[in-house]
């Protein structure tokens, strides 16, 4: 079986990625997008009167494919939300592991 090539190389703050691969700054700003579209669905919800989401579902991939952002996916999101949760909630640390990774 054949390990799928991960799209994403480890890359200090404000680094950009060379070739094919996108660094971990374009990883967390789809995270802002895929928060942004989930603000933009509650909203939806909250006018019409229906039951609002509090984290990303499906839902919120379909609007954002809807919305022109197919790159943003389940896979792709569920699969690097620990690296962007330690991104969040340790900046610093998060930036110091980048710098060491990236070293290696």
């Amino acid at each position: 079986e054949r390990q799928r090539e991960h799209p994403f190389i480890v890359t200090e703050p404000g680094e950009v990625a060379r070739g094919k691969k996108n660094g971990l700054d374009y990883l967390f700003h789809l995270y802002e997008q895929c928060r942004d579209f989930l603000i933009q669905v509650q909203n939806i919800a909250k006018e019409r009167g229906e039951k609002c989401p509090t984290k990303v579902t499906n839902q919120v991939f379909r609007y954002a494919k809807k919305a022109g952002a197919s790159y943003i996916n389940k896979p792709k999101m569920r699969h690097y939300v620990h690296c962007y949760a330690l991104h969040c909630l340790d900046e610093d640390g998060s930036n110091a592991l980048r710098r060491a990774f990236k070293e290696c």
